[in-house]
């Protein structure tokens, strides 16, 4: 399937492909952009969608950026949204925290507006509103895979186009942290970064920082348009029984990264990058290096496989980070170029690199001549595992 379109809603106003080029690959030392959105950025107009402000003031704010980075995402697609309306377009969002009901004091809230509470902060909704504004007919729901959603989201999609289901596809992964319970809960793992700042493969790393956001695709089959922005396969599978329910499992990621070598055809030497799941975590990033090497046989490739991860600009976007990781992947195919990052410029050694044959872009390193096809991956804390290879268009 191909991606044809897309948008996000990012903090520090990245709002369109070309905002986001200039995050991923501009200097980061100059930057310490913030990876949570301000109160005021959230704020949308919500009477282009026919949502009153008085209901707009109750609703999740992920509610209307879904809403916006879908009707964009079709737009850059050259599609007019109401030119889909009765038609079989499947609309798929993956989104796991939903806790913006715990900053408002229901107290304050006039009876007659209580009754958007609910609706307005379940998650299962996000995906109905989106077809519903758009007068959409085809398969619509909300995916909850924790850290990999967006990727899971990514191949229901994907399943819904091979199967007739859906003749368009939108996909779409938020995630926003709003209260002081949803920090709380982050906080008490040890997972976050005591030093505020995702050093993922760094030898330096301690942890991960809060993102937020909204990414939005949109997926065709080929030769639907005269655009491609990149040719998608994906796969997912379960770590299983391990020895805890959030602990990695290196066989189950080495075996989806192998599934979806199988599904794209490629030859495992094919694969020019990988836009890792890199949380920066003691436990997480040396698992996820062994299983890369494992199914993508680093030993028998001449140069080492270059892998990154976007969280140290952007921040865990948890439920939609694979599919910003997918936006990384179409960027670098379109660009050709790779977004490296300063660091300390001395990967973990935690992890034997050298015995691996991968090297992170980190400090200076060799950018590939072409690059044809980028692996993506998204793993969840409830042990979904996701991988997508990304291709150049044909």
């Amino acid at each position: 399937m191909d991606v044809v379109g897309a948008s996000m809603f990012l903090p520090g106003g990245v709002r369109s492909r070309t905002d986001f080029a200039a995050a991923l690959f501009g200097d980061e030392e100059h930057g310490d952009r913030a990876t949570t959105f301000s109160d005021d950025e959230l704020r949308t107009d919500s009477m282009r969608f026919r949502i009153a402000p008085r209901q707009a003031r109750v609703i999740d704010p992920q509610h209307l950026l879904v809403l916006d980075c879908a009707e964009r995402a079709l737009e850059d697609a050259g599609i007019h949204p109401k030119d889909l309306a009765g038609s079989q377009t499947g609309v798929f969002v993956g989104m796991s925290e939903s806790d913006f009901v715990h900053t408002l004091d229901v107290d304050q809230i006039a009876d007659k507006n209580r009754s958007y509470l609910g609706i307005g902060n379940v998650r299962g909704a996000a995906a109905g509103r989106v077809s519903y504004t758009f007068d959409l007919h085809g398969p619509s729901w909300q995916v909850d895979t924790t850290c990999s959603s967006g990727l899971v989201a990514l191949r229901h999609g994907i399943m819904a186009l091979v199967s007739g289901d859906a003749d368009l596809a939108l996909v779409i992964a938020s995630h926003l942290v709003r209260s002081d319970f949803g920090k709380m809960i982050r906080a008490v793992t040890g997972a976050l970064s005591e030093s505020d700042s995702c050093r993922a493969f760094d030898a330096r790393a301690d942890g991960f920082t809060i993102g937020e956001g909204v990414v939005a695709v949109v997926l065709a089959p080929e030769g639907f348009g005269a655009r491609s922005l990149g040719r998608v396969h994906c796969a997912v599978n379960h770590d299983g029984r391990t020895a805890g329910l959030t602990v990695p499992n290196v066989k189950a990621q080495r075996d989806v990264v192998e599934r979806a070598l199988r599904m794209s055809g490629l030859d495992a030497t094919a694969i020019d990058y990988v836009e890792a799941h890199g949380t920066g975590t003691p436990l997480g990033d040396p698992i996820e290096v062994a299983a890369l090497a494992a199914a993508y046989r680093t030993a028998d490739r001449k140069s080492p496989l270059l892998i990154g991860s976007n969280k140290p600009r952007f921040g865990h976007l948890e439920s939609a980070s694979g599919l910003l990781s997918l936006m990384v992947a179409i960027e670098i195919l379109e660009r050709q170029h790779l977004p490296g990052r300063t660091g300390t410029g001395q990967p973990s050694e935690l992890i034997p690199w050298a015995e691996h044959n991968i090297r992170p872009t980190l400090g200076d390193f060799d950018h590939p001549d072409r690059i044809d096809n980028v692996g993506v991956s998204a793993f969840g804390l409830s042990g979904t595992n996701a991988h997508a290879i990304v291709s150049r268009p044909r």
